[in-house]
């Protein structure tokens, strides 16, 4: 008796767990003028992710009577905290942006092959402005993004389907900075968000690892008594 009850309790188990596994993800993300929106829905359950949502700070009343009989107290000083300086961080060169797009597409691509139709990109919104203070750089960058766009798109749609496509590259050669603005939808399961894990993490991670052995070196610190001069 006892047994079959640990039976049907494991049996619901896994098939929640099978259930849950098929149910879809939806994720987005968004990029526009330097602000990053990102969220996540999961069933009829919805998260953002970024900003993180601030939980609305209520103040408690106190009682009239209680506020009329304290006495009025001068409120304290806090001491002052001097400011944290903030540690240089290393900027993303072009180094990496062009080892990027050798190696990721084609990583990515084999890891969608048997799962990709299951995929739903919706929207896929990217506008790139290549820009930069050598001209002869900029152009360089401007072709070989062009010439990756040109030769990951069609792969990627024959395994992943998209709609609402909006892809632009713009050029500038008046020394202005790079920019871009990005808005990207992807419908998935759960099971398939393991499998290109599975498929993908060894390479992915070897990418990582060599994307930040090219960054460049953080800017030097200047001392104190150099930038007061």
């Amino acid at each position: 008796m006892v047994g079959n009850i640990v039976l049907c309790i494991v049996g619901v188990l896994l098939l929640a767990l099978v259930v849950a596994l098929r149910i879809p993800v939806h994720a987005r993300a968004s990029y526009d003028q330097g602000e990053l929106a990102a969220w996540i829905r999961y069933g009829p359950v919805k998260l953002q992710l970024f900003p993180p949502a601030r939980p609305e700070q209520k103040e408690a009343k106190q009682p009239e009577a209680a506020v009329e009989s304290a006495p009025a107290q001068e409120p304290e000083k806090k001491p002052k905290k001097g400011k944290r300086k903030k540690k240089p961080k290393a900027k993303i060169n072009r180094e990496q942006i062009f080892y990027s797009l050798e190696a990721l597409p084609p990583i990515l691509l084999r890891a969608l092959r048997r799962v990709g139709r299951r995929i739903w990109v919706e929207p896929l919104k990217l506008h790139i402005l290549v820009a930069g203070a050598d001209p002869a750089d900029t152009a360089l960058l401007y072709g070989r993004l062009e010439a990756a766009l040109a030769g990951a798109l069609p792969p990627l749609h024959r395994v992943v389907r998209i709609e609402e496509q909006d892809i632009q590259l713009f050029l500038d050669f008046t020394g202005g900075k790079m920019d871009f603005i990005a808005d990207v939808g992807i419908s998935l399961r759960p099971w398939d968000v393991l499998s290109v894990g599975i498929r993908a993490g060894g390479s992915l991670l070897k990418w990582f690892w060599r994307f930040r052995k090219l960054a460049s070196p953080p800017p030097a610190e200047m001392p104190e008594d150099q930038a007061a001069a």
